[in-house]
């Protein structure tokens, strides 16, 4: 069941409920009343009436003839005012006009003793009667009856006037709870109908902030719903790359594979020649290379995405010297220059990881060149903070490519890449590596001119 029907169905029932109870209770307290003052009155006149009728005639003594006439005249005088009257002696009625009783009644009645009163309240299809009863004399009964049937028929009316002021209440309450259990529940509604666009794919969706008592519930809702927005943003994201990573690398793999069952077959045919067996394993040999280095390179990703960055203070001047010995036979077999350019005392990396981003951007560098040039390494402080820049004069990048050279198996020239053995996986490592050191990498180029490659890190 909605809220707002529950809200709806508590108002109507609590406000019914309560009106009823309360209506009963006046109406009873109102009838009770009455009939004690009714009672209050008729012992009043009934008691007024024995002393007249004792003063009038002693009733050991008189006739019942005598008797029978007096209280004729007092039957008719108090007829008038709606009281009917007997009198009962030595075992029957020398005068009786009040309604028939049930035998009950009247030997309850009649049981009366001395320096008592009965009352009793007796209701029957002809009417609703207060009954008293007393003694005259030793074996003399008076007995009085009022009729009440006004009292009750009171009451009857003012059940039944309440009953058609209720009809009249449960519309008007019905309708004033249906509107405002809809107007409190609104926000909620809102917030209902905010979170079924949201599992809905609809992301574009804030509640109102102006109602006071729901506004911190709408602040939470719409950063939620930012943040839900901003999360499936990030994960479409990274799914469009890690498809477009899986299809490149599909794609990567797929051509040295060709190549060397290709040339595998070939080796297994007995025509070839031993020439041709030669070259065929120098093809397989380059191409398991190529497979080799291009497995690396992704364990490299893998490690730099899964690997703690520890950072200490590594002496510049050190790194760099590892780098040059590292590329030393590369560097005069292409006739390139590596010259550096030191002005601070250490970095504080991960010595692993950034001896594998100075690596790939030196390979990059030389993958650059065919023949002769030159690398310049330069690390320095600028603004409280590290710069590492790797700078050549090879073939450049277009400024148009310059964006996607970080995307994985992303090359600029595909031909000549293949000819170096490159995967187009180098600038990406970088990256990678250079936001696990929170830090800023950025691609300067022009073709024709060369590259250089800024890394900047916190203080």
């Amino acid at each position: 069941m909605k809220l707002w029907i529950k809200i709806f169905l508590s108002i109507l029932i609590l406000s019914l409920s309560t009106l009823t109870a309360s209506i009963a209770y006046v109406i009873n307290q109102n009838h009770i009343n009455s009939i004690n003052r009714e009672q209050s009155r008729s012992l009043g006149e009934f008691e007024l009436i024995r002393i007249s009728l004792g003063n009038s005639l002693d009733f050991s003594s008189a006739s019942k003839d005598t008797v029978t006439v007096l209280m004729g005249r007092y039957g008719e005088y108090y007829a008038g005012r709606g009281i009917s009257l007997a009198l009962y002696t030595d075992g029957e009625y020398v005068y009786n006009n009040i309604p028939v009783l049930s035998p009950d009644i009247y030997k309850a009645l009649l049981s009366v003793k001395e320096e008592e009163k009965i009352a009793q309240i007796f209701r029957r299809d002809s009417g609703d009667y207060i009954l008293l009863s007393d003694l005259v004399s030793d074996n003399t009964v008076l007995l009085y009856a009022r009729d009440i049937s006004e009292i009750y028929e009171a009451r009857s009316k003012s059940v039944r006037l309440y009953l058609i002021l209720l009809i009249f209440l449960t519309s008007l309450l019905g309708g004033f709870s249906y509107l405002y259990s809809r107007w409190i529940t609104r926000p909620l509604t809102s917030l209902h109908k905010g979170a079924t666009a949201i599992s809905s794919g609809k992301y574009d969706v804030f509640l109102s902030e102006k109602d006071k008592e729901f506004k911190d519930v709408a602040k939470a809702f719409n950063q939620m719903a930012r943040d839900v927005k901003e999360r499936t943003y990030e994960l479409e994201e990274r799914a469009r790359e890690l498809q477009t990573f899986i299809d490149d690398l599909s794609h990567e793999m797929n051509t040295p594979l060709t190549s060397i069952q290709g040339y595998s077959e070939f080796l297994l045919s007995a025509n070839a020649l031993e020439e041709q067996k030669r070259t065929a394993a120098l093809y397989i040999n380059s191409e398991s290379k190529r497979m080799r280095d291009m497995y690396t390179k992704l364990m490299v990703l893998a490690f730099a995405r899964e690997h703690n960055i520890e950072r200490k203070n590594c002496s510049a001047e050190e790194l760099t010297d590892e780098i040059h010995k590292t590329f030393q036979h590369q560097l005069l077999k292409q006739n390139v220059v590596l010259t550096k350019e030191i002005s601070i005392p250490c970095l504080k990396v991960d010595r692993t990881l950034f001896h594998m981003l100075l690596s790939n951007l030196v390979k990059n560098s030389l993958q650059a060149m065919e023949n002769g040039g030159s690398i310049h390494i330069k690390i320095y402080g600028q603004n409280n903070k590290s710069m590492i820049a790797v700078k050549d004069n090879g073939i450049g990048i277009p400024q148009d490519k310059i964006k996607e050279v970080t995307r994985p198996f992303y090359r600029v020239d595909k031909s000549r890449s293949r000819q170096t053995g490159g995967a187009g996986l180098g600038l990406t490592i970088c990256g990678k590596i250079t936001e696990l050191h929170d830090g800023i990498m950025n691609i300067t180029s022009k073709p024709g001119e060369g590259t250089t490659i800024t890394i900047t890190l916190p203080a």
